[in-house]
């Protein structure tokens, strides 16, 4: 089975590896059967933590895994999110109050759940970070909403979410490829007593061009092409790997400081095989 680590002082504890329900898993690129499926592929290996938000198929990933998770809930560490919403321009964010509070609750539906685990902001601003915010957090704790409140980024709205000392989590990537900031911010969230959720690990792999096997791989076919363009106009373009390749990513991050989750999805349960095989290996030496 795959291990977990404690964070915090409030007793959490966070598996080595987890779930994603998003990308493909938001569209019918993707049968909701086989979403399920994964899940409980996951689930029964012990990469029991599940991210999703309602930003993903506008509340259809949170759909699937509160199916998935009916009569499985008490074994799992369900993350939501908040303040990312779709409108006619593209994205939006509204991290007001009210609006994290109505998000939740229409989140705990579609979940067909009580309380989640974590909430995370979804890319907000460091400026959002404001007591307003935090103290609508506060109350959804107390109301016994939420478990655990984070921000979920790529920069420094993650360092504003440490400095604050009112976040149990972050979540951020964690690959190879931010090695420097992400071993940075991972040993100051530690020192604050945060649990660290690490994202977009084997990102290499998946902006990999390939040939469409499934629905879902064209999902993913899309969204590397849109990130080649992205890539070549600055300087952050990096070469693609796959196979063998990913795996060694995913097996850096499980072996390192970067996060204590590290969270992965795919489509195929071969994939999936593969990352909780690795979270194995990781968990043996971690006991050992």
């Amino acid at each position: 089975m795959i291990a977990s680590r404690a964070f915090g002082d409030a007793g959490g504890r966070l598996p080595l590896l987890g779930f994603g329900v998003s990308g493909p898993h938001a569209t019918g690129l993707a049968p909701r059967g086989q979403t399920v499926r994964l899940i409980h592929q996951a689930q029964e290996a012990g990469a029991c933590l599940f991210d999703t938000g309602p930003f993903y198929g506008d509340g259809e990933a949170e759909q699937r895994l509160g199916a998935a998770l009916e009569g499985r809930r008490d074994a799992a560490f369900v993350c939501t999110k908040a303040g990312t919403v779709r409108s006619a321009s593209g994205l939006a964010k509204d991290f007001s109050p009210g609006f994290i509070a109505a998000s939740l609750d229409q989140s705990l539906t579609r979940l067909r759940m009580d309380h989640v685990d974590a909430l995370l902001l979804h890319g907000p601003a460091a400026a959002d970070l404001n007591d307003a915010v935090l103290g609508a957090l506060a109350d959804l704790k107390s109301a016994g909403k939420v478990r655990f409140t984070g921000v979920c980024g790529r920069g420094a709205e993650l360092d504003a979410a440490i400095r604050s000392g009112a976040f149990d989590l972050i979540m951020g990537p964690a690959g190879p490829v931010a090695a420097k900031p992400a071993l940075a911010r991972a040993h100051a969230a530690r020192a604050s007593g945060m649990g660290v959720l690490g994202i977009e690990i084997m990102s290499r792999a998946a902006n990999a061009l390939r040939v469409p096997r499934s629905g879902a791989d064209l999902w993913y076919l899309a969204r590397s092409a849109r990130r080649r363009v992205m890539n070549v106009r600055g300087p952050q373009a990096r070469p693609a790997r796959s196979g063998a390749g990913a795996l060694e990513d995913l097996q850096w991050a499980l072996a390192g400081e970067a996060c204590d989750c590290a969270v992965t999805t795919t489509t195929r349960p071969a994939h999936l095989a593969a990352n909780i095989a690795a979270a194995e290996r990781a968990s043996a030496e971690l006991s050992s």
